[in-house]
């Protein structure tokens, strides 16, 4: 049984997920001292040379973090397997 939403639904629905986006960047900026930096840091980058270096520490930051999450999943797999489990049954029960 498929129902419609109306495109006022859909823009509130977006309106209010880009605020909580919003706020949520906004806490992580005002308490993070490290995110204030990094933010300081690619605003203030005026050669494309400094955003490449950005993007590059961005990219390394990233693989390590990808890294530490592949190596603790492996150590607690069960519990991995169950959380990923339950988000997916979230989601499909958040859809209907």
């Amino acid at each position: 049984m498929a129902f419609r939403v109306s495109w006022h639904a859909r823009i509130r629905e977006g309106a209010i997920s880009f605020l909580a986006l919003a706020a949520l960047c906004s806490i992580l900026f005002a308490f993070d001292f490290r995110v204030r930096e990094q933010a300081t840091r690619v605003v203030a980058a005026a050669a494309p040379s400094h955003v490449v270096h950005s993007g590059g520490e961005l990219s390394a930051g990233t693989a390590k973090m990808f890294s530490g999450m592949r190596d603790q999943a492996m150590q607690h797999l069960p519990l991995t397997v169950f959380l990923t489990t339950a988000g997916v049954l979230l989601l499909f029960m958040l859809r209907t």
